[in-house]
């Protein structure tokens, strides 16, 4: 076909990690510079581990990062089903048409056979691969076996020779067949093994180019034969290097790579994910940093994609992130917090226009303090809460000094006479107030700035309190002062 059509195959049996979410986006970019489609089908074949939660998830976090599919899970398609589970009856002919061209066999060899030879393999120092025990079995004879009701499964004939393929990555491959096994393509209850249905999968949805890790290239050659054996053209392959994590193991959701629901829960955007998990192994060529979706989908190149493996630096996302959620117009950022505000009680889950343009002065002043979306909590929590937070650090190092109480009731004093409460002149009563005390304005500031927000550092501190309003500005100050009565007096 012209058109091309790549694929991403996940198993629900966990959830969608950074380094899987790196191989979809991958096969989505070369779908999408192409002018091409982006297939997903989804291999839930293993019924005791795969989950509606994992499935459902795989899906929504597809659809967050901006990965969408066309054909595939909710969308339907002319060549599904997209559920390999719905797919059972399709693989039989194909199992028995390599059996009746000798392509395929019956293996009656029982587990504790196998293991018995490997056994007596191994101590000669020798790596097991099967011996081909059942391979001379005519076809008579093996109904004879099969007749008397012993078991068995089928397995691909390896041919003698090599494969070639010329990897879209890591460049032209050759495999020689003595390396090989002769794979089990069917189980003993006749179910079909992964080598064989992804063939078939392949070959039925017309997948013409497969991007995956390169964990998977020691099954390209066996898949390969039998998609020859089939009499079908192979798709073109291309290895992604793995990725790694800090502690130098693979990123994988069996050793407890971080979910990509867990990174939109903790506040991540996907602009940002999406950016970080496409420069793990590829570049433009230029020194360019941060990538839209769109221009990820202009500038991609699979011949530029690294055979070398990437390491994942969570730092670096972190930083990543923030540079995006400051890229971010100001009303935009401010309704992406409010999820997060509302998850912790501080706002109402549709917040009118009036909270809206408050919330937008408190996400300003912030400014570039969110690394993560998840942060606006900490941040924020002292203007819309309606009591302070203190911590405790802040309160022995600043409210237990001699002279914060007096310092305070000053200020309020002054502050309840305020002309207005613009940032101004609360500047310039605050400095006025530090002369008549000969003491320079953070001392003044100090003590005040605890007992508005609970803490030693905020935003502005004269925005602070303009923002947060002269009646809760003054409520603040007098109940520190109290606090801090009690505290130097004992």
């Amino acid at each position: 076909m012209s058109q091309m059509r790549v694929r991403f195959a996940p198993s629900p049996t966990g959830y969608l990690h950074a380094g899987g979410a790196r191989t979809a986006l991958f096969n989505w970019l070369l779908a999408k510079h192409s002018g091409g489609r982006f297939i997903l089908r989804i291999e839930d074949t293993d019924r005791k581990r795969s989950t509606a939660e994992f499935l459902d998830a795989i899906l929504e976090d597809h659809k967050w990062l901006g990965l969408v599919w066309d054909e595939g899970p909710e969308i339907g398609g002319t060549l599904g089903p997209y559920y390999q589970s719905e797919r059972a009856d399709t693989y039989a002919p194909f199992i028995q048409k390599l059996l009746d061209e000798g392509s395929a066999y019956r293996c009656f060899c029982s587990p504790e056979e196998l293991d018995d030879r490997r056994s007596r393999t191994s101590q000669n120092g020798r790596d097991w691969k099967y011996d081909r025990k059942c391979a001379a079995l005519t076809k008579e004879q093996s109904a004879e076996r099969k007749a008397e009701g012993r078991s068995s499964v089928v397995r691909f004939r390896i041919p003698d020779g090599k494969t070639r393929f010329e990897d879209m990555v890591l460049g032209p491959v050759e495999v020689d067949h003595q390396e090989l096994d002769d794979l089990v393509i069917a189980r003993s209850d006749g179910t079909p093994t992964y080598n064989f249905v992804v063939v078939v999968d392949d070959s039925q949805m017309r997948i013409t180019h497969v991007v995956r890790g390169s964990d998977h290239l020691s099954n390209t050659p066996k898949q390969i034969l039998i998609a020859r054996a089939l009499g079908t053209e192979p798709p073109e392959f291309g290895h992604l290097p793995l990725v790694f994590g800090p502690d130098k193991q693979v990123l994988s959701k069996r050793r407890g790579a971080v979910a990509i629901g867990e990174y939109r829960r903790r506040g991540y955007l996907p602009e940002a994910l999406v950016n970080y998990m496409a420069l793990l192994g590829w570049s433009c060529g230029r020194e360019q940093e941060f990538f839209s979706l769109d221009e990820l989908v202009a500038e991609f190149d699979i011949a530029k994609v690294s055979r070398k493996a990437a390491a994942f630096d969570p730092e670096k996302l972190v930083w990543m992130n923030a540079q995006w959620i400051k890229r971010l117009p100001l009303p935009e950022r401010t309704a992406r917090v409010v999820p997060f505000l509302a998850a912790a009680g501080l706002i109402s889950n549709t917040p009118d226009d009036r909270q809206l343009a408050e919330l937008e002065r408190i996400v300003s002043l912030i400014d570039d303090r969110l690394k993560t979306l998840a942060d606006i909590v900490e941040h924020a929590s002292f203007f819309l809460a309606d009591n302070v937070t203190f911590d405790n650090i802040a309160v022995d190092k600043v409210l237990t000094k001699s002279d914060s109480v007096d310092i305070l009731n000053d200020l309020c004093g002054v502050l309840s006479h305020a002309p207005d409460f613009e940032p101004a002149t609360i500047e310039d009563l605050t400095r006025k107030l530090a002369a008549v005390w000969g003491v320079g304005v953070g001392k003044v500031i100090q003590p005040a700035r605890v007992a508005v927000t609970g803490r030693t550092v905020s935003p502005g501190f004269f925005e602070t309190l303009s923002l947060l309003g002269r009646d809760k500005v003054l409520a603040r100050l007098k109940f520190a002062s109290e606090l801090a009565a009690t505290l130097t007096t004992e």
